[in-house]
């Protein structure tokens, strides 16, 4: 499952997922022990590192809730029961950048490694993730888990949301307990305390809504959503609004009469250069357009011409007055 995710990898977090993976697999000897307890008393760094570490490889359980078997799965079926372990998964976390890094733990020598990647972005938005088959584009501080099995992939959205542009190729995708199979199929997912949803951009693909609950295809423009009291809603989107939905993955803040104090938000929901201000007035004023998310300057200028309003550049960011 090849990616072109740039690995930017601190040894820390590697040195933190090597000691889990040797926990994991029974308890250490007494040398093993000590040495352990050297390196976490080294630096306050390493006991941070560690229990991320772990905390990242029992979450990693949530893989097996895809209860794969070996061999390939057709994409119109239900998958079938199987079991896919923690030992046989692992990645690794990056502070800010996106990161892809596969590594290999088995629970026994000679067996056989089903590398598990985990993605994570940081404070930006970052560049789509390349997988055989497709593309997946993470949202600010969001979080997948891949798995390849046979000739299937298996994502795991942990946290956030995620454009996913599948061109070929079995894939399962769940956010929470929203799970979709597709072999062709443009969607984003989301999963945070809101709720877990699916929309489906292009394509179509079957909604799987778990044991004893009938699912059914999703096709373009459709959606489904799990509310956190456990209700199942669902809808639809015109092409219109799919572009103005999914329009964060592409890189631009698309506004439709939104406050100017919403759009701060949200461009400075991607922004580590802040945008504000304190004029009540401008806050409340109404705003349409098209502007780049990653830009924040760019769009600060753009509403002093609109509002004629002054920008005042300083160490806390931009204000605007």
């Amino acid at each position: 499952m090849p990616g072109n995710a740039e690995k930017c990898v601190h040894p820390v977090d590697e040195a933190a997922f090597a000691w889990v993976i040797r926990l994991d697999r029974g308890a250490l000897a007494p040398e093993v022990a000590r040495e352990l307890d050297a390196w976490l008393t080294a630096d306050s760094r390493h006991q941070g590192a560690f229990l991320r570490a772990k905390a990242l490889w029992r979450s990693a359980d949530r893989v097996a809730a895809f209860r794969v078997p070996d061999g390939t799965v057709p994409a119109e079926e239900p998958v079938a029961p199987g079991f896919v372990g923690r030992r046989r998964m692992v990645g690794s976390v990056a502070a800010s950048l996106l990161v892809g890094v596969t590594l290999g733990a088995t629970a026994e020598p000679g067996a056989a490694c089903e590398p598990v990647r985990f993605f994570r972005s940081g404070s930006e938005l970052p560049k789509p993730v390349r997988l055989t088959g497709g593309d997946f584009r993470l949202d600010r501080t969001s979080q997948i888990l891949c798995l390849k099995r046979g000739a299937r992939i298996y994502a795991d959205l942990l946290a956030g949301r995620v454009r996913v542009d599948w061109r070929q190729g079995p894939i399962s995708i769940r956010a929470g307990s929203v799970e979709l199979d597709t072999v062709a199929a443009s969607l984003v997912m989301r999963c945070d305390p809101e709720g877990e949803s699916a929309l489906l951009l292009d394509g179509d693909a079957r909604l799987r809504r778990g044991a004893g609950r009938p699912g059914h295809m999703l096709r373009r423009g459709q959606w489904v959503r799990l509310t956190p009291s456990g209700r199942w809603e669902e809808g639809s989107l015109s092409a219109d609004d799919l572009e103005y939905v999914s329009a964060w993955s592409h890189g631009r803040l698309e506004l439709r009469a939104t406050s100017v104090g919403e759009a701060l938000r949200n461009i400075n929901f991607y922004n580590d250069r802040k945008i504000f201000s304190s004029d009540a007035v401008l806050l409340r004023q109404r705003i349409d357009g098209i502007f780049s998310l990653t830009e924040p300057e760019t769009f600060a200028r753009s509403l002093c011409r609109m509002f004629h309003v002054r920008l005042v550049t300083s160490g806390r960011g931009l204000e605007l007055r």
